[in-house]
């Protein structure tokens, strides 16, 4: 009686660890929205500080970022190994409990099936038909689910990279919010900004909407190391802030509408990361890492461009600077966290671009909270 009480408890803890697998694999492969599983949490954290130590002696920023650029396949590889390992485990406890003893056997009963190679039969035991059975399907099921799952992954992938890419046809690489204004005035005419405009609005929200940040493609990088979708985004709000506050058109109300729009979708992209910025930020309650000589310098080159600018230069400034307050701490963040190539303007050249930010596993990490200063 004792030893039945003893294997009905192993089937019942094999049961256990197969629902929590397979709910793992179901949230990470067939519903990727949301906060993340645990346990991917964990695996992330422990990847990106496997990377961040690679990463730290080396001085070429182009391997860096071709090291950086297997975080994303590396670590989801690792979840799904991490999933085949529980489900190994629990159909091992549940086959020891059926009656393959001792241990040892009953793990080669569970490779046999999870491997779905047979090379250990189950005889004439029911029980152990069926959860050998079972284990293949359960395996073959969850294989099927990651090859449907990763083109979801790279179609979201091509449909953001397409915009970044033109951006870097226009700008060059390393994109900042006055290069976007100069090279897309001097192209099409500062009257077709609205236009651009439109397009980055469509942008984001695809962005935020993408599905789950942590295994889906957040972490994909670009095709070429010098090019990052955060930059970019950066360059066009940064280039919206400054149209809407210094320069003097038409297209002002639908710049507007992207930096607020972006800066929302910024806050959803970090949501399921446990990563909290401030919903509503004021400035100078809150501080931003742009000086008001660099915005200056920003202001006298579009008044010398010839372009038509707002004639208070200080209330310009405010205005921007309220802009930018309301994405920076999403930009900065992001920035931290997927280290995006150096050197763009006001956002991977600024000191606290370089300073690692760790992904929470458990709770919610509050980002930015430096000191207001003008």
């Amino acid at each position: 009686m004792q030893d039945q009480i003893v294997d009905s408890l192993f089937v019942i803890a094999g049961i256990l660890v197969i629902i929590l697998s397979t709910g793992l694999a179901i949230r990470t492969f067939m519903v990727p929205t949301g906060a993340p599983p645990l346990i991917n949490r964990v695996i992330f954290r422990f990847t990106q500080a496997l990377f961040d130590a690679i990463i730290r002696p080396i001085r070429s920023e182009a391997r860096r970022q071709g090291i950086l650029s297997l975080f994303a396949p590396v670590s989801l590889l690792t979840v799904l190994s991490v999933v085949l390992a529980m489900i190994g485990f629990g159909y091992t406890l549940a086959l020891y409990g059926a009656g393959i003893k001792p241990f040892i056997r009953a793990f080669l009963f569970s490779g046999s099936a999870l491997s779905t190679m047979g090379f250990e039969s189950p005889g004439n035991n029911f029980w152990v038909i069926v959860l050998s059975a079972i284990e293949a399907l359960t395996v073959v099921t969850i294989v099927a689910l990651l090859i449907g799952y990763l083109p979801t992954i790279y179609s979201s992938y091509q449909q953001r990279e397409l915009a970044v890419t033109k951006l870097d046809e226009l700008t060059g690489t390393q994109p900042d919010g006055i290069k976007v204004i100069d090279t897309y005035v001097n192209i099409f005419g500062p009257t077709r900004l609205g236009e651009l405009w439109q397009t980055w609005l469509g942008w984001f929200d695809d962005l935020a909407t993408s599905g789950s940040t942590l295994s889906g493609e957040l972490y994909l990088r670009s095709s070429r190391w010098d090019r990052s979708w955060i930059s970019a985004a950066g360059a066009i709000l940064d280039a919206a802030a400054l149209v809407d506050s210094s320069i003097d058109l038409s297209t002002d109300p639908e710049a507007d509408r992207l930096v607020r729009f972006g800066s929302r979708a910024l806050r959803r992209v970090l949501e399921p990361l446990r990563l909290h910025c401030a919903e509503d930020p004021t400035w100078p309650g809150t501080a931003i890492n742009v000086t008001q000589q660099e915005f200056d310098d920003a202001y006298d080159h579009f008044q010398q461009a010839g372009l038509p600018m707002k004639p208070d230069k200080d209330a310009a400034w405010r205005t921007f600077a309220q802009h930018r307050v309301q994405y920076e701490c999403q930009l900065m963040a992001l920035v931290r966290l997927k280290k995006p190539p150096r050197g763009a303007r006001w956002t991977t050249d600024r000191n606290e671009a370089q300073q690692p930010l760790a992904i929470p596993v458990i709770g919610t990490a509050h980002v930015g909270g430096r000191p207001p200063t003008e």
